[in-house]
């Protein structure tokens, strides 16, 4: 510890950057069962060049115990859509045309660089309506433009806008069906 009146310095660590600044703090007389700013870090302690380029060990106690998996798959339950709707529900509706329409969802979440987390809640509702109601193979996109909209307004800061969903159909969905149809399905599904 420093005399009392003395001054220290203290490293301070910007995000994207090393050791950045050596900044004076003066110091005064600390009682010793409380330590001062100086003791805030251990000596052991590794500073990485970039403050985000490192992630946490894997938990062991995560790992081995069974009973995660087991919740893992209790959850996964209630996620995935309850029945094969292409059998059940869907008559004018093939796998090859929600292929289509799923590959050209997720070209748009890549080219506005969506969340991570946004295509797989589109794609989670798009399958979920098909379960639920049938509908014609004319309307897939606009369900498809529906679902990344809903997705988009849940995950992201910075929504998709109908606009935009309807400039990426070449303007064969035009802003206000979209609209109608998040309407009708918040309606039907209580959203």
């Amino acid at each position: 510890m420093a005399p009392q009146g003395a001054t220290t310095t203290t490293s301070v660590v910007a995000p994207g950057a090393g050791l950045v600044a050596n900044i004076p703090t003066a110091s005064t007389t600390h009682h010793p069962a409380m330590p001062g700013i100086d003791h805030l870090s251990c000596e052991e302690e590794i500073i990485y060049e970039e403050v985000d380029n490192k992630f946490a060990e894997p938990d062991r106690h995560m790992i081995s115990d069974d009973r995660v998996i087991q919740n893992l798959i209790g959850l996964e339950r209630l996620t995935i859509p309850p029945l094969n709707y292409f059998v059940s529900v869907q008559q004018n509706i093939k796998p090859n045309m929600r292929k289509i329409v799923t590959t050209w969802m997720l070209e748009v979440c890549e080219e506005q660089k969506c969340e991570e987390q946004t295509f797989p809640l589109a794609v989670n509702f798009f399958d979920r309506f098909l379960c639920a109601l049938p509908i014609h193979r004319h309307h897939l996109q606009l369900l498809g433009c529906c679902t990344l909209l809903l997705a988009s307004k849940i995950r992201q800061c910075q929504p998709l806008t109908v606009d935009v969903l309807s400039a990426y159909t070449d303007h064969a969905v035009s802003p206000d069906q979209i609209r109608v149809s998040v309407c009708r399905a918040r309606i039907c599904f209580s959203l």
